[in-house]
């Protein structure tokens, strides 16, 4: 059938949700206290990461956080990529760029592609929602809670990839309509 604008649209939802399955930062929170420590907490798809850098002797209280923050007895100068919560979210990625190849692959019968267009879409949509409520999740428990610490909570380009496969699904939606339509008015017109 006909096959335009949709095609790149779901490649391009499909190249979004590649780059979030490889480990792509959904988010990025950073704490940390002058001439003491700094704490970089990653969120991508294989859960959340601790590094943490310690900058000069550390107070009683701040070596408990940082043992508490990473689950480790030991607290030494340099620590990256603890794992302090894990969930294979990259699965999940996973079976949505597969299924998108599925929606890609349908063309020959549009009704069923637009149907299937339409479920990817929902999904992403619940993935984004999803994403939005473990941020505010997780940056509250990443981040230590005092008066003391500088600090700082940003979106990573993760988080981008899937603003980037939410829209261009949604579009691909409206290109399949798009030839639907085409489709019936010219069995109108014969």
């Amino acid at each position: 059938m006909i096959q335009r604008v949709q095609s790149i649209y779901l490649l391009l939802t499909l190249v979004a949700l590649i780059f979030l399955s490889i480990g792509t930062d959904v988010f990025v929170t950073k704490a940390e206290q002058k001439d003491q420590f700094e704490m970089i907490s990653h969120g991508n798809g294989y859960g959340v990461q601790r590094d943490i850098y310690l900058k000069g002797e550390l107070t009683d209280e701040n070596i408990e956080l940082l043992k508490q923050a990473t689950g480790k007895i030991e607290i030494i100068d340099k620590m990256e990529g603890v794992p302090t919560f894990y969930f294979p979210f990259y699965s999940i990625t996973i079976l949505l760029s597969m299924f998108t190849v599925v929606v890609l692959m349908g063309y020959k019968n549009l009704k069923r592609q637009l149907q299937l267009g339409r479920i990817l879409f929902v999904v992403n949509f619940i993935l984004f929602g999803v994403t939005i409520v473990l941020y505010n999740l997780l940056k509250s428990n990443t981040l230590p809670e005092s008066d003391a610490y500088t600090v700082s909570a940003q979106l990573g380009f993760g988080f981008y990839c899937i603003i980037i496969a939410l829209a261009f699904s949604f579009l691909a939606n409206i290109g399949i309509r798009r030839d639907l339509r085409l489709i019936k008015s010219i069995d109108r017109i014969r």
